[in-house]
């Protein structure tokens, strides 16, 4: 039986569940079918080279193209106002303020503002074994069923965060830890498609 990862995606006849399994090893090296390619809104060589970021979400595909983000901070502004009633890069969810100035590698790596200006929106991977929810001294993290993530009880935090890739922050007017739960909100503001959601029947049958 062949290998179905090898195989182009879309001609296959996915299931919600395969792409879920598909997606969830890295999409690099993977052949994409062209009706998907044209979906994401990008060539294969993006998707190779990991311009092209995927993060599931109960809504479909939350799609990450770094090569049309011009940092403009609008996912911040929209994930916080939505989820805190207030705005702050700091706490945000979704984070491009983090790699802005200097790319993913830091001072001296070419990237960012003061570099080839590509920016990185990164958030909350949802890991299958979450560090935070293991870490977390009162159970406050959890799956939540309203939102199909793992989120933050907020009446229960202490405000502590534990995280590999820090994507968990605490809000400083809050004293609450909070972390995505992929609410579509910054995809829903990007001006330049930089961030988008590709809903499940599109993508699978």
């Amino acid at each position: 039986m062949p290998n179905q990862v090898e195989r182009p995606l879309l001609d296959l006849g996915l299931t919600r569940l395969e792409f879920l399994r598909i997606s969830g090893k890295g999409l690099a090296g993977i052949t994409i079918a062209p009706a998907l390619l044209s979906l994401l809104g990008c060539r294969q060589e993006q998707i190779d080279s990991g311009v092209i970021g995927l993060t599931t979400t109960p809504k479909g595909v939350l799609v990450t193209n770094r090569a049309r983000c011009t940092g403009c901070h609008r996912c911040e502004t929209a994930c916080t106002s939505f989820n805190d009633g207030s705005v702050g890069s700091y706490f945000s969810r979704v984070k491009i303020h983090r790699h802005f100035y200097y790319g993913d590698g830091g001072l001296g790596s070419g990237g960012g503002l003061y570099g080839d200006l590509n920016f990185t929106t990164d958030t909350c991977r949802q890991c299958k074994d979450p560090e935070c929810m293991k870490a977390c001294p009162i159970k406050a993290i959890a799956f939540n069923e309203e939102h199909g993530s793992i989120a933050v009880d907020t009446k229960r935090c202490i405000g502590c965060a534990a995280c590999p890739w820090m994507m968990a922050t605490v809000n400083p007017q809050t004293k609450k830890s909070g972390k995505c739960i992929l609410c579509g909100e910054c995809a829903t503001a990007c001006p330049t498609g930089a961030l988008s959601i590709i809903e499940w029947k599109e993508i699978t049958v």
